[in-house]
């Protein structure tokens, strides 16, 4: 896993990814999950783990319109992606 080390910020090289989900409740179920594991005893120095533990931040919670999430609700979209899982 990358760390941030001593790089600035604008030289880390984030992790790309998306989360789909088929409903808002699941969105929010997540949203919780990764605020408890942010609020848990983790080593956030990977990039990756500190991106992930920063989902459940949203616009609305931080009022910065700079915040992203990348937890996406599309039905339609989750359940393409139900039938085409690599085996």
């Amino acid at each position: 896993m990358i760390k941030y080390g001593k790089k600035p910020i604008e030289k880390i090289k984030w992790t790309q990814y998306k989360i789909i989900v088929p409903t808002e409740r699941d969105k929010k179920e997540l949203e919780a999950a990764f605020e408890h594991i942010h609020y848990s005893d983790i080593n956030t120095e990977y990039v990756a783990v500190n991106q992930l533990v920063h989902e459940y931040l949203t616009q609305e919670r931080t009022g910065d319109e700079k915040t992203k999430n990348n937890i996406i609700v599309d039905k339609k979209l989750y359940e393409s992606l139900q039938n085409k899982t690599p085996k």
